[in-house]
């Protein structure tokens, strides 16, 4: 019979304590940790990321604040360079995974803040819940948030005493952070599905993956809840409520006047706490609704990130290949050391082929390579009818056809007049097959010296099938001189 006893505060951080997340609080650095926590977390916007050449200079910022501290080899405490030793630093944050990198495209990266660090910031006890216990009750927090603050004089100076006042904030600061964290974790959720589903070998476990597994997680709790009838339209009446508190003054009084008495506050610094308390509760309810919004492109991504590998894996992959491979290998383990003709006497494996041949002796060996006669390239001017001028024909003739640098360098300089101009195959007007070769030619080499000054031409190439690896169906395409080309950009660098 299973215990039922409730499992105990160690057993709960089991999972945190594997991970290494509170190494970083036993290490003598510990205090440059929480300081890089803190500001990571105060500059973080409203969807708990923050943009990771930002996140780097805040930490860089941090290690100056600490000069008497010495940072560990591993920590970067060999480098000299500031940015160096806030790079190490860096990936120590990574390692302990108080922060998660997310790259949305190849310009957007930015570092995401873990849930388990939000909640280490306000209480350790917090941390021992386990998330998926959390995120049951999810709705029941929403709920609890706009009934209390819909409810006629919740927030009313003249009903509630400064201490009575204290406390209501208070718990719906609580429960506001609670919700957020939940959001935040949804979300680190899907992007954990999503890093799975990349790595699916099969349709199968693709499937699997799409269909059972992530519908059945427990993010699903939370973006449920979201989709309830009335849910995000009571939250937005409840935020209109505490906006209204916020601007109004005998709120802040009333709430100052509980916050100087419990923690013995002047009245300057009890009010301007007061107001803090107040923009925070409204910052969490305001970020609900955006989360939401991410959390709905998180799971479009996942569905067409699923689709398309799916797509791959059936369609331009095929399973034959895998099942090929898969008969080999075991075909090669169960009968190793064995010779067809050992194996024709097996039951159960009747050759099909009519004859093997074993190829032995010189035959086995690679054949030589077979060296290509010189080419003779001189011309033959006595031989050519018109002597000399037939002779300088036929090398202009011949060069039309060539793919030079220089040819490239003219056509580049001829359509694209300075650094950063772009043109597109939809907007080249080739008449000919020289312009054609032109094309070939840019298409050959990235540079090339202008014919005037013998100065450097440099240009760039960007395919539109890096857009459309996947489904080259839908990859553009433009009739030029009589050829189909796929389109592409033409951008001069240089």
């Amino acid at each position: 019979m299973p215990s039922t006893e409730p499992a105990s505060l160690g057993q709960r951080l089991g999972p945190l304590l594997e991970g290494g997340f509170f190494r970083p609080l036993s290490r003598p650095t510990a205090a440059v940790y929480v300081d890089c926590a803190e500001r990571l977390i105060a500059a973080a916007d409203e969807g708990g990321q923050v943009a990771h050449d930002e996140a780097r200079l805040l930490i860089r910022e941090v290690l100056v604040l600490h000069p008497e501290t010495r940072l560990e080899a591993d920590e970067g405490g060999e480098l000299r360079d500031p940015n160096q030793r806030a790079g190490q630093f860096f990936n120590k944050l990574l390692e302990a995974r108080w922060i998660e990198e997310r790259r949305a495209s190849l310009d957007e990266h930015h570092v995401l803040i873990s849930p388990p660090l939000r909640r280490l910031m306000r209480l350790l006890r917090e941390l021992a819940e386990d998330r998926p216990a959390e995120l049951k009750d999810f709705a029941a927090t929403l709920r609890s948030l706009y009934r209390d603050l819909l409810r006629e004089g919740a927030l009313d100076p003249e009903q509630l005493g400064p201490e009575e006042m204290r406390q209501t904030v208070k718990e719906l600061l609580d429960r506001a952070g609670r919700a957020e964290d939940q959001m935040h974790a949804v979300e680190s959720l899907i992007l954990r599905h999503e890093t799975a589903q990349r790595g699916s070998q099969s349709p199968q476990e693709t499937l699997q993956r799409f269909l059972v597994e992530f519908h059945a997680g427990e993010h699903m709790v939370c973006y449920e809840a979201l989709q309830e009838a009335d849910l995000l339209p009571r939250l937005s009446q409840a935020r209109s409520v505490l906006q209204e508190a916020l601007y109004n003054p005998y709120v802040k009084q009333r709430l100052s006047e509980g916050l100087a008495r419990h923690l013995d506050l002047d009245e300057t610094t009890a009010y301007t706490e007061a107001e803090q308390w107040l923009i925070r509760l409204e910052r969490h309810l305001a970020a609900i609704p955006v989360k939401q919004r991410l959390i709905d492109g998180r799971m479009a991504d996942f569905s067409r990130l699923s689709a398309a590998r799916y797509r791959y894996q059936t369609e331009m992959r095929g399973k034959r290949p895998e099942q090929v491979k898969a008969y080999m290998d075991t075909a090669a383990a169960t009968h190793a050391g064995s010779s067809f003709a050992a194996l024709a006497r097996e039951e159960g494996m009747p050759l099909l082929a009519p004859a093997v041949e074993v190829f032995f002796g010189g035959d086995s060996l690679s054949r030589p390579r077979r060296q290509r006669p010189p080419v003779d390239l001189s011309l033959e001017i006595a031989s050519l009818e018109g002597g000399s001028e037939a002779a300088t024909e036929e090398i202009r003739r011949r060069n039309l056809n060539l793919l030079t640098p220089q040819r490239a360098a003219r056509f580049v300089e001829t359509r694209l007049a300075g650094k950063g101009d772009r043109v597109s195959t939809e907007e080249l007007d080739l008449l000919n097959e020289d312009d054609l070769l032109d094309l070939l030619a840019v298409l050959s080499f990235d540079h090339g010296a202008n014919a005037g000054s013998g100065r450097p031409v440099r240009w760039r190439v960007h395919a539109t099938r890096a857009d459309f690896g996947t489904e080259p169906e839908r990859i553009p395409r433009d009739l030029k001189a009589g050829r189909l080309l796929e389109r592409f950009t033409l951008e001069r660098t240089a």
